[in-house]
């Protein structure tokens, strides 16, 4: 028994190993990323980069998602002569077989305000894209970064089918405290979300109430320039017919000034009576754009939701990143 319970023990260290091993092979998401690899040690995913650095190295990755076509496009076009047109000199190119698809992979070298580096390019067709996959790593960090271990993290790229909402709302420059029972159906770049409740995750279920924030460039000091931004950005507004004004008038919430809108529409494909209501939040070069849409029939629910995520917004602050 006594060597049973010791043959045990001896064995935890190895076991640790294997289990600490596992995790640390596992593929890391860039935050707001559907692309994914197994960086090699010493490189890291900061807040907002799409891909992987080592600012001590001066060594990154950088991870791009592209249309599905393009995959056969860059395939053709990627030649070694057109590498060294912008400065990259080919030493080897290798078909590459990955979990979620396949592709190429090209080595070599580049030169940039004197400091040499290795130059890394992965094309791959993977799910619903083309990932362009792109590393430097300096000359004085190879040794740090041989080709194999470059090639092992190439080979490890994967996608995930979705980027989790959670994660995608902490890339928005704002945050939302009280959703009042709508959920978040997307998150599009550069600043925007869009809330529902409903099954449906497009604009077109127009049976559904639906909130749009986002964040639009531009905006305005006095109220009769503010109007004019306001009105502007609602006659922006795609997909009615039969749009009347019904209400228009400048609030304060949270001690800064808001222009609302108000009207009846029709949706123009299904010609269904809607109502909606636009908010504008003026700041110093940028405005907050809320825009909410109901059916008629369900207004009186909707519009106090949408008003208790309208007073929910806030910049976000070193403090409340998320």
């Amino acid at each position: 028994m006594r060597s049973t319970l010791l043959d045990r023990l001896m064995a935890l260290p190895a076991l640790l190993a294997l289990v600490a091993a596992a995790h640390a092979a596992e593929p890391t998401f860039p935050v707001g990323s559907r692309l994914g690899l197994i960086p090699p040690a010493g490189l890291s995913s900061p807040l907002g980069f799409r891909g992987f650095l080592d600012r001590d190295n001066n060594a990154s990755i950088l991870m791009i998602e592209m249309p599905t076509a393009a995959f056969a496009e860059i395939e053709k076009t990627m030649t070694a002569a057109a590498l060294k047109k912008q400065g990259v000199v080919q030493e080897k190119r290798e078909a590459i077989t990955l979990k979620d698809g396949k592709g190429f992979l090209i080595v070599g070298r580049q030169e940039a305000e004197g400091v040499k580096f290795r130059k890394y390019i992965l094309v791959a067709g993977v799910p619903d894209m083309t990932a362009l996959v792109t590393a430097q790593i300096p000359d004085t960090a190879k040794d740090v970064y041989p080709d194999a271990t470059m090639r092992t993290a190439f080979a490890s790229l994967i996608t995930r089918a979705t980027v989790p909402i959670d994660e995608q709302l902490g890339l928005l420059p704002y945050k939302i405290d009280d959703l009042a029972g709508l959920r978040v159906a997307r998150v599009a770049a550069p600043a925007t979300a869009l809330l529902t409740d409903g099954p449906k995750d497009d604009l077109e279920a127009v049976e559904q109430p639906h909130l749009i924030v986002a964040v639009q460039p531009g905006s305005a000091e006095q109220t009769a320039q503010r109007e004019t931004l306001a009105r502007n950005f609602f006659a922006a507004l795609p997909g009615f017919t039969d749009v009347k004004l019904t209400g228009m008038e400048m609030l304060r919430l949270s001690g800064g000034p808001v222009h609302q809108i108000m009207a009846d529409a029709k949706e123009a494909k299904s010609g269904k009576d809607v109502k909606i209501v636009q908010w504008v939040r003026f700041g110093t070069n940028a405005s907050l754009h809320i825009v909410g849409i109901a059916p008629t029939a369900g207004w009186a629910d909707a519009f106090p939701r949408f008003r208790t995520v309208r007073d929910g917004i806030a910049p976000k602050t070193a403090d409340n990143s998320r």
